[in-house]
């Protein structure tokens, strides 16, 4: 039987229906990859660091991934296709295109972590290809759809931690069965733990949100400090921690007794003031009566209000003895002298350990009966430069959260690192251990920290910090860290806190390194960004720390000694500073160098502009984004002390010529001198721009080596 004309007219209807439809999508789909980044580029805020994002006319249609297209930073290409992007801590904000990205059928990994995204998270689930999201350091809010790993089987890592997300974890996270590291930690996530896990899974965190239940026995196999810092979330289930809430019962119970409260006092009060009323006949009453009745009341108050602390209790009038935060504040004020200790310092005056006798041998409680004030705090606590009876001044800093090992190897530890010996370390002095805080004592050294003279008022050290004496710093801090990776190699990352307010300057400059060696003390969940090296790109895209942080470490030191930049990298939020990485890689690809040096040098120092750009060179391999391509330590090293010591040959000549030509003042120290004076003058802004002058007044580490 033949259908009608009007059943083939449906027909067709609804094929020229679901054409249509198709044709939007087959448009995106045809984007090139050129205008699929520009696409991307355009749902993004503050994208000025996507500079070389454009399509330009010798590129034309061409692919980022074609031979001979320019460079799109960080985009990632494989045998010409787009499989990656790397756009992590570059301050983007706005949205994220998920089309755009849905344009790339090669795109297997992306990276937007320590960005300023905000809103809901991104519908990245429907890149059902993607491998790897690292999505940390944001401010992605809400819940994730229930529905979200539905069709992420090949999803390997999912990093969202550090963002503002909230509801329940899905249990859909078993059907990602290809999931081999799951970090949801420092949220807002509620409720209780999926029944289990996904089955490949290999490294989980969900430590510091707002979890509760009992931890299901297939997540059991995971550290237990990946479970922390959720009040309610715990293994099995006491009477101290029933890991319950009872907010709503213990509101209740709280209200109950306050108007209890409220209507018994109210009916003491009735009560005496009726008895007061009866007892006097004459309508006049006589106020020194009433007064007495009221001063019995304050001094026998009823049986069931809460009692007072006694005052008689003993108090602490030690520095040492308050906790850090307290009333001594940031900045330099002075804290009182210890006139008595406290029955736990008392106790504990003999326990500290002298790993390096070079200031004499003292006692905890030399230290809590000196003068002190607070010179600084960073990522580990606070520190305090106390002067004790003898004249002896040392710093100490209060660390928390190096509990990563036991009482044993963390003893075992500090000895081996204040036996250290090398003219461009400082080794601790001393310890005190505690099972929450530990006591690090240092020798004080009065010019401070590298951070400080570089980018603080900028007097006579920085005045003196001309070309030569900046050679001999890079040179020390090289050194010194070379040593390091040499007589700890075994440790994870050798230093692991290498920057300039942890480079502490001798009176004739020779940088000290502090704070080194303590990778294997620290405890990362608890303390994510105390250390520097876990700021290194690789660790932020989520892997392990390893030696090649430290060179990363030295390359941001090398280009704020040479930039004379404070280096937005120290900072969490990336709010202030200079990014200096991707300034200087940029300005050496573009042949623009010179632009990226101190003014303060190049004014007076215009025949060593070659030598300032071979180090740069070396400074900006130290920093690459793939650590595959960066040098080792010790080819590092050694790359800046060869540049260094052609620089100084030059400096040399050019003096040795000046000599010759009978000039009355030699070229070194005429440049010396035209250094101090460019510095006297003010022709350097003092600070360079209003996000570093923001970030340094809210900064207190830059006056000493602070970690």
């Amino acid at each position: 039987m033949a259908p009608s004309p009007h059943r083939f007219f449906f027909l067709l209807l609804v094929a020229a229906i679901a054409v249509a439809a198709s044709l939007p999508a087959t448009a995106g789909q045809n984007m090139t990859d050129a205008e699929a980044l520009m696409q991307l580029k355009k749902s993004f805020t503050n994208s000025s660091s996507l500079s070389s994002w454009l399509i330009t006319s010798k590129d034309g249609n061409n692919s980022p991934c074609a031979p001979g297209s320019h460079e799109w930073h960080g985009v990632v290409c494989t045998r010409g296709m787009v499989t990656g992007l790397r756009l992590n801590g570059l301050q983007l904000g706005g949205t994220i295109d998920v089309d755009a990205l849905a344009s790339f059928p090669g795109l297997r990994s992306v990276s937007f972590a320590r960005n300023n995204f905000s809103g809901p998270l991104p519908a990245f689930h429907q890149l059902t290809a993607l491998k790897s999201m690292y999505l940390s350091g944001n401010q992605f809010s809400g819940s994730i759809p229930d529905d979200f790993f539905s069709n992420l089987s090949h999803l390997k890592k999912l990093w969202l931690n550090g963002n503002q997300l909230s509801g329940t974890i899905p249990a859909s996270i078993v059907q990602a069965t290809s999931l081999l590291e799951l970090h949801l930690d420092r949220n807002a996530f509620t409720g209780e733990l999926p029944a289990v896990p996904p089955p490949a899974l290999k490294s989980f965190n969900v430590s510091g949100n707002d979890l509760d239940g009992v931890v299901p026995e297939a997540f059991r196999k995971f550290d237990a400090g990946r479970f922390g810092s959720n009040e309610y979330l715990c293994y099995v289930p006491t009477h101290e921690k029933p890991c319950k809430r009872a907010q709503t019962v213990a509101n209740s119970s709280r209200r109950v007794i306050m108007v209890f409260a409220t209507l018994l006092v109210s009916a003491v009060v009735m009560t005496i003031a009726l008895r007061a009323c009866s007892s006097e006949p004459s309508r006049v009453r006589n106020f020194d009566s009433a007064r007495g009745d009221m001063e019995g009341l304050e001094e026998k108050p009823p049986v069931y209000m809460v009692k007072q602390a006694s005052t008689t209790q003993k108090r602490s009038s030690s520095w040492l003895g308050r906790r850090a935060g307290s009333s001594l504040g940031l900045g330099h004020r002075r804290a009182a002298s210890a006139a008595k200790v406290d029955e736990l310092s008392s106790r504990s005056a003999g326990d500290l350990v002298i790993v390096n006798d070079c200031k004499g041998v003292f006692g905890l409680t030399d230290l809590m009966k000196a003068a002190a004030e607070v010179i600084g705090s960073g990522g580990l606590g606070s520190a305090y430069k106390a002067v004790m009876a003898n004249g002896v001044a040392v710093v100490v800093k209060r660390a928390r959260d190096m509990n990563r090992a036991t009482k044993d190897a963390f003893e075992a530890e500090m000895k081996r690192l204040g036996a250290m010996r090398h003219a461009n370390l400082l080794p601790p002095l001393a310890y005190h251990y505690r099972k929450d805080e530990k006591l690090l004592v240092y020798e004080y050294i009065p010019k401070g920290s590298l951070l400080y003279v570089l980018h603080g008022d900028r007097g006579m050290d920085y005045a003196a910090l001309d070309w030569p004496m900046r050679l001999k710093v890079a040179v020390g801090i090289a050194r010194g860290t070379a040593f390091l990776h040499t007589a700890l190699a075994s440790h994870e990352v050798p230093h692991g806190n290498l920057k300039s307010a942890n480079v502490l300057l001798a009176p004739d400059f020779e940088p000290l390194l502090v704070d080194f060696g303590f990778s294997g003390l620290i405890n990362h969940i608890q303390s994510p960004h105390s250390m520097f090296a876990h700021r290194a790109p690789e660790c932020v895209a989520g892997h392990l720390v390893c030696a090649k942080a430290d060179v990363y470490c030295l390359g941001i030191v090398l280009l704020e000694l040479l930039t004379g930049k404070f280096p937005a990298q120290y900072l969490h939020n990336a709010k202030g500073g200079t990014d200096l990485v991707m300034w200087a890689t940029s300005a050496m690809d573009d042949g623009f160098e010179r632009d990226l040096f101190d003014p303060a040098i190049v004014t007076t120092w215009k025949f060593a502009l070659p030598d300032m750009t071979r180090l740069m060179q070396v400074a900006v391999d130290c920093v690459k984004m793939d650590l595959e391509k960066r040098p080792d330590m010790k080819e590092a090293a050694a790359r800046v002390e060869e540049v260094a010591a052609a620089a100084l040959a030059t400096v040399r000549e050019r003096q040795e010529e000046a000599d010759s030509e009978g000039s009355t003042r030699s070229g070194d120290g005429a440049s010396r001198s035209s250094h101090a004076a460019y510095v006297r003058d003010g022709s350097i802004q003092r600070i360079t721009n209003v996000g570093e002058r923001s970030s340094r007044r809210g900064s207190n580490d830059y006056s000493y080596g602070i970690s």
